[in-house]
């Protein structure tokens, strides 16, 4: 039996397939099997298979296309490997991916499932940006509150674990299966990412979210309801929750929609995001040691907000600004100290 089983389904992927099966056959890691389902493709996909003349390539062909959660559901049941490998049929992984991955399960047995950082690259395999994702099993359940902290084609699970513990993807949802998938896995096991670029995330035009636009807010809604859990907000004004939920990510990490922040505003977010931290600790009994370090993490993610948006929002309004540094202040004094915001504050007094 093989030692792993890269699972990857592939629906019409002629494009970037050829790229993407040399780079899991190039893999330093041998003892694998590469379970490919063809989820009833029409372009060349399968014809590019089966020119590959490699016993480890297992195809199995849907003669309908069922969608690729159901086909990720029947690849995790014929899977024969002890961890199982996720790939996507336009990403590339490294060749030290496999290796890395196998070698932090087998010296980390209590985790269930462990990512990668990755690489974005572009159509044409020309680099975009490096992203880095949380790493510690503590600030992976925190952020998984916000957004996907797993690159679907970059996680290997421990099968036996996940699969009688956890089950398998909800086939009820055909954008956002992976997060909900990755959200009942830590939610009961540990997870983790490592911190090394072991996959190439091709930004690719025609991928699900740039295809199906409106559809991928189920994960979206998913979040929102999650914060809606924790913090005991009215489930049935679905619009304020999804405002409230907004203004709280475009706080801490200034993305989501386009908030013009008043400073009562400000304070009233940064109240929700220390009740939301309150509410996660008690949710998942984070261990003390764990907590602290989560604490400082979040009151400098805090902190340097603060001082950024009394930079960029308030500084032609001295009171307002200076609210926030002295919130910022309040939070924790060796943070605000920090060289970093010692400068941006020498800047807001010039």
């Amino acid at each position: 039996m093989p030692k792993v089983t890269v699972l990857m389904a592939v629906h019409n992927g002629e494009c970037f397939l050829q790229e993407t099966i040399d780079s899991i056959l190039a893999q330093t890691f041998q003892d694998f099997e590469f379970l490919i389902i063809n989820d009833g493709s029409r372009d060349r996909t399968k014809e590019i298979i089966q020119s590959y003349d490699d016993s480890r390539i297992r195809l199995v062909d849907n003669e309908h296309n069922l969608g690729l959660t159901r086909s990720l559901n029947k690849g995790l049941e014929l899977a024969k490997g002890e961890f199982i490998a996720r790939q996507d049929a336009d990403d590339i992984s490294e060749p030290e991916r496999l290796a890395k991955q196998v070698a932090f399960l087998e010296t980390h047995s209590k985790v269930a499932l462990v990512g990668t950082w990755y690489k974005e690259i572009d159509a044409e395999g020309k680099p975009i940006t490096n992203g880095n994702l949380p790493c510690d099993y503590t600030q992976i359940r925190w952020h998984l509150l916000f957004y996907c902290p797993f690159v679907h084609s970059a996680v290997m699970l421990r099968k036996s674990k996940v699969l009688e513990k956890i089950g398998f993807y909800n086939e009820a949802l055909c954008y956002s299966m992976d997060y909900e998938f990755w959200l009942r896995i830590a939610r009961h096991l540990p997870v983790a990412n490592l911190d090394e670029y072991l996959i190439k995330l091709r930004v690719n035009p025609h991928s699900m979210t740039a295809t199906y636009g409106e559809k991928t807010l189920e994960g979206y809604r998913m979040r929102v309801a999650n914060l809606a859990d924790l913090l005991k907000w009215n489930k049935t004004n679905i619009k304020l929750n999804e405002q409230r939920f907004n203004k709280i990510i475009t706080l801490l990490f200034g993305f989501g929609s386009n908030v013009d922040f008043h400073l009562q505003e400000i304070n009233g977010i940064t109240e929700e995001i220390l009740r939301l931290n309150t509410a996660f600790i008690q949710c998942h009994n984070i261990r003390k040691k764990d907590y602290k370090s989560h604490k400082m993490e979040l009151y400098t993610q805090i902190s340097d907000r603060l001082i950024e948006l009394a930079h960029y929002y308030f500084h032609e309004q001295k009171y307002q600004r200076w609210q926030l540094v002295l919130q910022a202040y309040f939070l924790h004094l060796p943070i605000f100290l920090s060289k970093k915001n010692v400068k941006r504050i020498i800047k807001l007094l010039t």
